[in-house]
């Protein structure tokens, strides 16, 4: 492959903490193509990252369809599970067993899957909102130094192998009230980067309701929802946020927070939970 791939990704990759050989295989693979540069011509081998379709069953009934990176597909079901509300944190436990294969993922859970549909939709930039009846109660008594966020958001970079190689990744993590990151995923879509987080975080019993959640992808609706509904009191991200995800974040008391990059970040909502 060629060592500098992407100008903006050359510039940082020792930088990392990790070896470039962490990356899993199955996030990209290498094909050949022609660069032109300083109106010269060559041919070159690249990293692409893998984009697979998933179908994802509960109890046999079809819930979605991911278009995702082919890797911690079990974390990608919980996470979505739990971040679009169809079953709250205390319901992982009931889950029986997730099989993986044939691009399938069969989610086995001690539940009513009838009462899975009974969630209100909203369409939104090419995916879909789900509305739950209500939402987790955030804490509000969970406080974030500002410097915590800022190192988060630099892990992010220093961490997103992937995004180093493909430039085609996004990243989101776990991180406590004292900075320590206990859980990354990354993945070719930023909401699956941030159910994978969540998923992962909740199958090794994390308690999220005291953690942040922090991610590279824009703050839209579909991604603070994720946040509310799954439980985080404090969702940041280096990127912008819109109007609608304001709304929800300060509907629901959630600490929202963009444009995270030191020495400067906003504040949309919940500030107080922001030392």
């Amino acid at each position: 492959m060629k060592e500098n791939q992407h100008v903006d990704i050359s510039s940082i990759k020792n930088e990392s903490g990790r070896d470039e050989s962490f990356v899993p295989s199955s996030l990209y693979t290498t094909i050949v193509c022609t660069e032109i540069s300083r109106g010269r011509r060559k041919r070159i081998e690249a990293d692409v990252i893998i984009e697979e379709v998933f179908d994802l069953f509960i109890n046999d009934v079809h819930l979605t369809t991911f278009y995702a990176s082919p890797r911690e597909l079990e974390e990608l079901a919980v996470g979505f599970m739990v971040c679009e509300g169809f079953i709250g944190r205390d319901d992982v436990r009931h889950i029986i067993s997730i099989d993986i294969s044939n691009k399938k993922i069969n989610c086995k859970i001690d539940m009513d899957t009838s009462e899975l549909f009974n969630l209100g939709r909203v369409e939104r930039c090419g995916t879909t909102l789900f509305i739950p009846k209500s939402h987790p109660f955030l804490p509000r008594d969970v406080f974030f130094p500002h410097q915590v966020i800022f190192n988060a958001v630099e892990k992010l970079k220093e961490w997103g192998n992937a995004w180093k190689k493909t430039g085609g990744a996004h990243s989101s993590l776990v991180c406590d009230t004292s900075g320590n990151i206990l859980v990354f995923c990354e993945d070719i879509g930023r909401s699956c980067s941030v159910d994978k987080a969540v998923g992962k975080a909740l199958l090794e019993g994390i308690d999220i309701s005291r953690c942040a959640l922090v991610t590279t992808g824009r703050l839209a609706g579909t991604m603070v929802s994720k946040a509310i509904y799954s439980g985080f009191p404090l969702m940041a991200s280096k990127g912008a946020t819109v109007q609608e995800a304001v709304l929800l974040a300060q509907d629901a008391d959630l600490t929202l927070v963009g444009f995270v990059r030191e020495p400067n970040m906003y504040i949309y909502s919940a500030e107080y939970r922001i030392l």
